[in-house]
């Protein structure tokens, strides 16, 4: 029996044809697979150097705060520990002859002669030429020297050296040396200045 060519379905030899030709495959290559991971490779590392430069920048942030704070705190610092101001002087204590007149407000060792010899004076009777000069300042008067404690013109006892008077606007005499003893008993300033007005005032009425 001879076959019949013609019978054979012309699509189910083209099917036949297609089922001899192997279908496309996706096969990943050795060089693909590099180029991948090279790929990968380059990312993760791009983002690792992203995350770096944020931590780099967020540390300085932070260090710079830190700078900041640490001079603000050596600021404050440096104002609580500053010196204290310096405490007020304390007042002066009262006034001495010394503070007022000098080192030497008076003669040193005046003296007198008389018919038993030569004998001493009260200094402070004897104010020497600057205390003089002081006090006429401070009541307005005017230094006049002449023997005052040696007695009337023949007296047997006299000066031998004269006492440096004060002669005040009115003509009375204050004796400066008395004054300026005034100065020694550690009395304050308001009430020797009382003393110096009384003694001024008595000399005025004669007494």
């Amino acid at each position: 029996m001879a076959l019949n060519l013609s019978s054979i379905n012309p699509l189910q030899a083209a099917d036949r044809a297609r089922a001899r030709t192997p279908a496309a495959r996706n096969v990943s290559t050795p060089a693909s697979l590099a180029r991948q991971e090279l790929a990968r490779t380059v990312a993760a590392a791009a983002a690792s150097a992203s995350t770096a430069k944020t931590a780099s920048a967020s540390a300085a942030t932070a260090a710079t705060a830190t700078v900041t704070a640490s001079t603000a705190a050596t600021a404050a610092t440096a104002v609580t520990t500053a010196a204290p101001a310096a405490a007020a002087p304390s007042p002066a204590g009262p006034p001495t002859a010394e503070s007022v007149f000098g080192s030497n407000p008076w003669e040193t060792d005046p003296t007198g002669s008389g018919p038993v010899g030569v004998y001493g004076y009260n200094p402070y009777y004897f104010a020497t030429p600057q205390t003089a000069a002081d006090v006429a300042a401070m009541v307005g008067g005017t230094v006049v020297a002449l023997d005052a404690v040696g007695g009337p013109s023949g007296n047997p006892y006299v000066q031998n050296q004269p006492n440096e008077m004060v002669q005040l606007s009115n003509g009375a005499m204050i004796n400066p040396g008395l004054v300026a003893s005034f100065y020694t008993h550690g009395y304050p300033q308001s009430m020797v200045d009382q003393m110096v007005a009384n003694e001024v005032a008595n000399v005025s009425k004669g007494t």
